[in-house]
């Protein structure tokens, strides 16, 4: 099954202009990509190979890492917390896992709306520490509550992100489908990468002022290794682009050390 999946996402890859073939430091799809530029899809270039990968949580319970990580998966957003209340129970085992499988690792947080937003930062950041070669921390927007105003969503949604960002020192990305995008997100975070969840023959339709880096083609795919369907995902750019986005030496410390991500330089080399 995977199989054809990943040959009907290179067709449509190709034709999307999805796969970036080019010198900057991390490639972005906008909203007004050239529609018109085929692109090679096959594995003997690096940079025009498709780069796949998967997200996880409870529903997919107990993975086999090492068969994953045989199965062509670059990467894989791991589900961390939700709310203020819930730790996934598979987050531990999956992180170290995908690590030790030589997997891209993420974690994301599932966003309450009605849950102050202070609470919510708190349990991701005692939850997750990040390491250099992680990809950055994700929020994950898909409900709302019908006693939160859209301003008062952005508006919190917005303090989450500061305040990750200041706690790992790196700019999170934002997951979200693509009718939620549209609705409440669309336009409003300019200097944040979307991740977008898009069941459709097209590729995510964005704001011209936003960017997305990961699109979830499916969320019925089959991996071995993985017992149930699993969202499929693929990024806009070659692996040494994936590579570009995870976090650098100096920015990833631990969820105890509360330290900006410069300050850390002295724990590097010591002052007399």
């Amino acid at each position: 099954m995977i199989s054809r999946l990943l040959l009907s996402a290179c067709r449509r890859l190709a034709f999307s202009g999805l796969l970036v073939c080019g010198s900057i430091a991390v490639a972005t799809a906008s909203g007004n990509d050239d529609n018109s530029k085929p692109a090679s899809t096959t594995s003997s270039s690096s940079s025009a190979a498709v780069i796949r990968g998967i997200d996880v949580s409870r529903w997919q319970k107990e993975v086999d890492w090492d068969m994953v990580s045989q199965s062509g998966v670059a990467f894989s957003f791991i589900k961390a917390t939700e709310g203020d209340y819930r730790q996934d129970p598979f987050f531990a085992r999956n992180w170290e896992e995908t690590k030790r499988h030589g997997i891209k690792r993420g974690a994301y947080h599932f966003y309450k709306p009605e849950i102050p937003v202070q609470r919510q930062i708190d349990l991701f950041t005692s939850t997750v520490t990040i390491e250099p070669g992680d990809l950055p921390p994700v929020l994950d927007l898909e409900v709302m509550d019908r006693d939160v105003t859209p301003e008062q969503l952005r508006q919190d949604v917005r303090t989450w992100l500061e305040a990750v960002t200041t706690h790992y020192g790196v700019r999170p990305i934002i997951y979200t489908g693509q009718n939620y995008y549209r609705r409440y997100l669309k336009g409003h975070f300019p200097e944040y990468h979307f991740w977008i969840a898009r069941y459709s023959d097209v590729k995510p339709d964005i704001h011209h002022t936003d960017s997305w880096m990961f699109w979830q083609f499916t969320d019925r795919g089959s991996i071995a290794g993985i017992n149930s369907a699993v969202d499929i995902n693929f990024f806009a750019g070659d692996f040494e682009q994936l590579s570009l986005l995870c976090v650098p030496e100096f920015t990833a410390y631990s969820r105890y050390d509360r330290e900006s991500p410069l300050s850390q330089l002295k724990h590097l080399q010591p002052l007399p």
